[in-house]
């Protein structure tokens, strides 16, 4: 018999951590190849991972609801197999099914994701060394103060590529971020929540020398009936995504009125062919970003991203699409290449989508490659909000509620009309509000200039 040793596989590329969500063996049960074996919980996806080998689970490294970096021991395996010895190494996958390296998880498996972009994660919670029911952090104090990241072989500090090249374009010195990964090691979300800090630094009032120290805002203290709701994976993500935008994005907005009349002119002609065809209803939503993605090409900076060495114009015109999940939280995959689809294929792509994000069958690519994002929160009946940029993007967009309105016509008369707003938050550094505005007014002047002979569904 060997030993074989389960780590925590890499989730994606942007995942730096698992959370335990659930054992589905017990030590001592006997083990399949590819048996299911651990949910595991990550701001993206929950997943099941499947055993890579045969053999009998003998120990459980890694409690339930633990959170532990990527390459962590879960469990160790006694098997009969020869490749047994090489922990988290290739196997072969049976007859018609692909191999999954590196204890990667099933492509099949059901996951639920965060909103945002993967970029920002929740950092690891620092837990007592040995303490019952955690995991331990060799680079963590009993304080949960993080130490200096230990130095590699070469005496750098111990990091990824990505996340040297982030360090590099945001001009950062790794010696100086503190690392909360295994063996001191440097993760993205260091490197982030440093550049926060460090921002937030630079922002701060200057105390006068001398002057007394503001008092620190007293905890709030729980009364009778409250209740504290723990926070989960997503939550934690969509907290510190939104304040890494609001901390490190300097935010702007501007707001047109559109008139929707001829899209819900167009919609009526084609709503019932359309819906037995599809199988569903045709929203607003595709229009939108049709018009979306032909503003985007005429206007260039809106599809960019800020870096220290200047302003990165992106060529893919790729649309998140944030979905609600109640009071769980939203999630924001991306249709890719949207502008290559028509309204019917964009329509098909947000039902794809908000279909696997409420089943919690998104997976990880689902959430990559961003580069706008569109939120259609008038669904709810809201007519003006403010959206927070999702980065590392530039803007996202918001159309509100649409619904017929009294308007003063152009003849100088009233009439009834389909009326909504559109709102824009950008990035003021990527771009000033002439920039906004005109992509504003390019999307509102196709979305008024819908009509059967010059807009077609496929």
């Amino acid at each position: 018999m060997a030993l074989f040793e389960l780590k925590m596989p890499k989730l994606g590329e942007s995942v730096t951590e698992g959370t335990i969500g659930k054992w589905l063996k017990q030590p001592g049960e006997k083990v399949e190849k590819y048996d299911l074996l651990v949910e595991v919980q990550t701001d993206k996806v929950n997943t099941e991972i499947p055993s890579p080998v045969a053999g009998t689970l003998k120990e459980v490294k890694v409690n339930e609801g633990d959170t532990v970096p990527i390459g962590t021991l879960l469990a160790t395996f006694d098997t009969a197999e020869a490749d047994a010895a090489v922990a988290g190494g290739p196997s072969s996958a049976p007859a018609g099914q692909p191999a999954r390296p590196d204890n990667s998880p099933s492509p099949s498996a059901p996951p639920s994701a965060a909103p945002m972009p993967a970029a920002q994660r929740p950092s690891a919670p620092a837990q007592p060394a040995g303490a019952p029911g955690t995991s331990a952090y060799p680079s963590a104090s009993a304080s949960g103060v993080a130490t200096a990241p230990a130095p590699s072989a070469d005496g750098e500090a111990r990091a990824t590529p990505v996340v040297r090249r982030l360090a590099a374009e945001h001009g950062i010195d790794l010696a100086q971020v503190r690392g909360t990964g295994l063996n001191g090691r440097v993760s993205r979300q260091d490197v982030e929540r440093y550049i926060a800090e460090q921002q937030e630094r630079q922002a701060a009032p200057q105390r006068p020398a001398g002057a007394p120290r503001p008092a620190e805002m007293p905890m709030p203290q729980a009364m009778a009936g409250d209740e504290l709701i723990p926070l989960t994976q997503m939550r934690k993500a969509i907290a510190n995504a939104m304040v890494l935008s609001k901390s490190t994005i300097p935010h702007a907005a501007a707001m047109v009125e559109v008139d929707w009349t001829n899209v819900a002119r167009f919609r009526d002609s084609v709503r019932d062919t359309f819906r037995a065809r599809e199988g569903f209803e045709l929203t607003y939503l595709p229009f939108a970003m049709k018009a979306v993605c032909l503003a985007l090409r005429r206007n260039a900076l809106v599809n960019a991203k800020w870096t220290d060495q200047g302003v990165l114009k992106l060529k893919a015109i790729n649309l998140g699409v944030a979905i609600s999940l109640e009071d769980e939280g939203l999630v924001v995959p991306v249709v890719k290449n949207a502008d290559d689809l028509s309204i019917t294929g964009l329509a098909r792509a947000v039902r794809d989508l908000a279909t696997r994000a409420r089943s919690r069958k998104l997976t990880i690519p689902d959430f990559e490659g961003g580069t706008f994002t569109v939120n259609n929160g008038g669904t709810l009946g809201t007519y003006l909000s403010y959206p927070i940029v999702n980065p590392p993007q530039a803007a996202i967009m918001t159309t509100e509620a649409i619904g017929k309105r009294v308007v003063a016509l152009d003849d100088d008369t009233i009439g009834i009309r389909t009326m909504g707003n559109l709102v824009l938050s950008f990035d003021h550094r990527v771009m000033d509000g002439a920039t906004a505005a005109r992509f504003l007014r390019d999307v509102k002047t196709w979305i008024q200039d819908v009509d059967p002979g010059n807009v077609a569904l496929s």
